[in-house]
């Protein structure tokens, strides 16, 4: 991974930032639209949405105690993916406010390896890329109870890392960092989830999730598995 980074902040910094401007402004528009994907902000709205809705919708009258252990698994799920954008939102600030790397669009002025010391503008908070860092944080924490979706969400996540070069808001070495750190949050967060039994369980030395496979067809009164 480190190699990686070197590498791409050595050979691919630079060029791709001045490639990227070359592009069709077609090409450049539409990945302005990408780009929105990796907001944070309606992965919060979504999951607190998600949390909120499956407490309130528990108790009801004639409920089967697996109807209400549905409710209470998909709460903590939201609950996961919620604090995976969380925890990941706070590492990539924290970061960016340290390192204080200028953004693409000071390269003429600066090159791309200029940087300002703590408390700077969002001119200089390049590295890591945040909507990277989202996109792969949740495409890896949704795939754990979606597998059959798994490589689908990353070749989305992908896709909105890729739009933060191409639209000159980061570096391509500013979005295999934060490809990483998302990777590592989701995996993290899940380690100290199953460690308390929510959303996931250790079971013989692995991490499981939880009801896998049986959250749909208890919330649907049927048996069968699918992949909730």
């Amino acid at each position: 991974m480190f190699v990686a980074l070197a590498l791409a902040a050595l050979y691919l910094d630079g060029a791709l930032t001045l490639a990227v401007r070359r592009l069709p402004g077609a090409i450049r528009s539409f990945f302005t639209y990408v780009t929105m994907l990796g907001d944070s902000l309606y992965i919060f709205v979504l999951s607190i949405f998600g949390i909120v809705a499956s407490l309130l919708m528990r108790g009801k009258p004639g409920a089967s105690r697996a109807y209400d252990a549905a409710l209470a698994n998909l709460a903590a799920r939201c609950f996961y993916v919620f604090t995976v954008a969380a925890f990941s939102g706070i590492v990539s600030q924290v970061l960016k406010r340290m390192i204080g790397r200028a953004r693409p669009r000071l390269f003429e002025e600066f090159g791309a390896f200029h940087f300002v010391i703590p408390g700077f503008p969002s001119v200089y908070a390049s590295f890591p890329s945040g909507h990277a860092i989202t996109a792969f944080a949740c495409a890896v924490a949704v795939g754990y109870f979606v597998p059959r979706l798994r490589f689908a969400l990353l070749a989305l996540a992908a896709l909105i890392a890729a739009s933060r070069v191409i639209v000159g808001a980061h570096y391509p070495s500013d979005v295999i960092a934060g490809v990483a750190i998302g990777w590592l949050s989701a995996v993290l967060v899940r380690r100290a989830f199953a460690a308390r039994g929510i959303a996931f369980k250790l079971a013989g030395g692995h991490i499981l999730v939880k009801a896998l496979g049986k959250i749909a067809p208890a919330l649907a009164g049927k048996s069968g598995k699918t992949t909730l």
